[in-house]
């Protein structure tokens, strides 16, 4: 967990050209290490460790590795994170898996690994959101109340992957993804085991039924869960052998 701006990892970077961002972009996490200016010249590579200049980059993680929760406690806090935010491209570490198994065959083809994400926060397609939603958490923490900013970016995740790997005839498929939420809280963040999954109510339904009800009413009247889920398109870019950037749409 993060404990405001100061424990975000700073190292150097080079300039980006700001008007070539994507909204959304990803590159599998083996091929950012291995060159990480495929992110709009936005990093460049040295041993073990990213080197970014943290003016023109955010990038969710401390010393000890990635993470995905900021914890805040005054209106100054949350301030000092709108404008971080708001003001520069963010990366994120994402995991995803895709899995698809022939129903005839028995065959499966599976897909797992680690993805950097970087978000233009700045961009007109999700500025907008990011911006209420901040500003209810402001309003909540003015009135000393307790709220939990989720940017889930799951669906547009799961959306990207089904263009990836396109469902075939006769073909069952799961996707699943790890960390591609980003909390924003002054309490903590919910327990995603309870929500409404017809697998968890097959297998545990009575434990299902008992505690998630009570869970979900406590969380309710404890704390205000905002969420935004942007679900515009996502670019991938990747090196040819040739060494150019190029951006796949699918």
């Amino acid at each position: 967990m993060l404990s405001l701006a100061r424990d975000l990892v700073k190292v150097k970077s080079r300039e980006k050209d700001a008007a070539q961002i994507k909204p959304l972009t990803v590159c599998f996490w083996s091929d950012f290490m291995a060159n990480p200016s495929v992110l709009y010249d936005l990093f460049r590579p040295t041993p073990r460790k990213l080197n970014y200049d943290p003016d023109k980059v955010k990038v969710m993680g401390t010393k000890d590795g990635m993470i995905n929760q900021i914890n805040v406690e005054r209106v100054e806090d949350l301030d000092s994170i709108c404008e971080e935010l708001l003001g520069m491209p963010l990366l994120l570490r994402v995991w995803a898996e895709h899995i698809q198994t022939n129903e005839f065959s028995a065959s499966e083809v599976k897909w797992e690994g680690d993805l950097a994400l970087l978000v233009d926060t700045s961009h007109p397609m999700i500025r907008p959101d990011l911006e209420k939603g901040l500003e209810r958490c402001r309003k909540i923490l003015q009135s000393r109340g307790l709220f939990c900013l989720q940017i889930d970016f799951g669906p547009a995740i799961t959306k990207w992957l089904k263009t990836v790997f396109p469902r075939g005839c006769c073909t069952l498929s799961s996707i699943r993804s790890h960390k591609a939420r980003l909390y924003i809280t002054n309490f903590r963040k919910p327990e995603h085991c309870f929500d409404c999954n017809a697998i968890w109510y097959l297998f545990f339904g009575p434990c299902w039924v008992v505690s998630a009800p009570f869970y979900k009413l406590y969380r309710r009247l404890k704390c205000c869960d905002i969420i935004i889920s942007p679900m515009t398109n996502i670019v991938r870019r990747t090196f040819l052998p040739s060494g150019k950037v190029v951006e796949i749409t699918r």
